[in-house]
């Protein structure tokens, strides 16, 4: 546990500058330009992806591929067990990856997809029902796309941990950007577009990164041989993270899970556009998460770790407010224009769940962090506590207010457990509260400084005399 003296002492630019280990430097304002980039990217080529699909599938097509690519995307968040994340963490403390750190990031990761995939061929037999046993076939050999997608994320936490977002951002976009190419110049002309023409692309894309990439490092895959105590590590590492990542991910989705079993079929629509409204903001910040956490994952000393927690949540502050803000405003005109009238009902709920959601962003900036500076189970409990909330308070609110209590309750539950998160760090870190504050100047002129720097890059920035 730091010392109270020590992170009063460090001011938030003292979170890089103190930071002894050799290699690469991170640039904040360089990785958030890149990733932000990355995140419009992949948030543009996913529409495009699929307006394509229920374009040229129509819906029964579009189902199939559903079906096709559901279990190894689902996977993917439950299966990993966070090990992506222990390798950010292991090649930020020298922020540099050895050949012995690379080969076992890459057979490790590797063996661990090769496994579940085999699992889950043999499962999907039994897993679709008999009027979908026409999609098993492809549907086990998509499950190539498990290791596929464990060696690329895998590998590219090396990037993060290293600081490499500007190659870390470009294999993000790239296997979207392959789809839709391979979409748009063979499957679209062919005039033959299918579910499992579709998968195939998906599956191309993925791979093609995963190859790419790890022969970017092939010098270390060969030279070196994985080191069996070391994949141990970084596998109890990412289970420490994992528990912290099923606990936040239950608090995030537990409202539906109530919503299903206690309201009718046309609450549970109107609560569905409410939440798309929200949700939508999510996308604005993930790349304080990224940034963030591997910008804490850099420091060897806990002092300075939360220096740079407390640095990135405030920047991670400001933008969630700032996009809730900008979504509460657009709400009803949204609501109407993309869903109808008949849907204007839900206008509060949506307020409350945008409310939520910038709760949620910020407290997943500061539980990540809290993660990689070694203190997973802050975030763990943070999230238990929201839990009880939105149980205790959600379910007697629904009955009462219908989706504006249960929205309602959602925000509390958001809210309460980003209070407990900081409270852990004030009273347990002795982190000082002053700390977790963003509308200081100070903040302030460096987020100008970082915009006004983005946009210069592309020539768009005012001239000054």
């Amino acid at each position: 546990m730091a010392s109270p003296d020590t992170i009063a002492a460090l001011t938030p630019d003292d979170a890089l500058a103190s930071t002894p280990a050799p290699g690469r430097e991170f640039s904040t304002r360089r990785a958030y330009a890149q990733t932000f980039g990355a995140t419009a990217a992949i948030r543009f080529l996913g529409a495009i992806s699929g307006v394509l699909a229920a374009r040229l599938l129509g819906p029964n097509g579009r189902g199939e591929l559903a079906v096709i690519v559901f279990a190894p995307i689902m996977l993917l968040s439950l299966g990993e067990f966070e090990f992506s994340r222990s390798v950010i963490v292991e090649a930020g403390k020298s922020r540099q990856a050895s050949p012995r750190l690379v080969s076992t990031t890459f057979w490790s990761a590797l063996v661990l997809g090769c496994v579940e995939m085999v699992i889950l061929a043999l499962a999907l037999g039994y897993f679709l029902p008999a009027d979908k046993q026409n999609l098993v076939a492809p549907a086990r050999w998509f499950a190539l796309y498990l290791p596929a997608s464990y060696v690329a994320a895998s590998m590219l936490g090396l990037d993060q941990g290293r600081g490499r977002f500007g190659r870390f951002s470009f294999f993000q976009v790239l296997s979207g950007f392959l789809y839709v190419l391979l979409v748009l110049a063979v499957i679209w002309p062919s005039h033959k577009a299918t579910p499992r023409a579709f998968a195939l692309a998906m599956l191309a894309g993925t791979l093609t990164v995963a190859l790419v990439r790890s022969a970017a490092d092939g010098a270390g895959i060969l030279s070196a041989r994985p080191d069996i105590a070391l994949a141990r590590k970084l596998f109890q590492r990412g289970f420490s993270f994992y528990v912290p990542s099923l606990a936040a991910l239950a608090l995030l989705r537990a409202d539906m899970f109530l919503l299903v079993r206690l309201a009718p079929a046309a609450a549970i629509g109107a609560y569905a556009v409410a939440q798309a409204i929200a949700m939508g903001q999510v996308g604005v910040i993930n790349p304080f998460i990224q940034v963030g956490f591997a910008a804490v994952a850099q420091h060897t000393e806990e002092p300075s770790a939360l220096a740079a927690l407390a640095r990135h949540f405030r920047f991670a502050q400001i933008a969630a407010i700032a996009m809730a803000l900008f979504a509460a405003a657009l709400t009803p005109w949204a609501i109407r224009t993309f869903f109808g009238v008949e849907f204007l009902p839900a206008v509060v709920a949506t307020y409350f769940l945008i409310a939520a959601a910038a709760f949620w962003g910020m407290g997943e900036t500061l539980e990540q962090g809290l993660r990689a500076a070694a203190h997973p189970r802050l975030g763990m409990i943070a999230s238990v506590i929201g839990l009880v909330i939105l149980f205790a308070v959600g379910i007697p609110a629904y009955h009462a207010f219908g989706i504006n209590g249960l929205a309602a309750s959602v925000c509390l539950s958001q809210l309460l457990s980003l209070v407990a998160l900081m409270a852990f760090c004030i009273f347990y870190l002795h982190m000082r509260a002053k700390s977790f504050l963003a509308l200081d100047a100070a903040t302030f002129h460096e987020i100008e400084s970082a915009v006004a720097s983005f946009f210069r890059r592309f020539g768009l920035s005012p001239s000054r005399p």
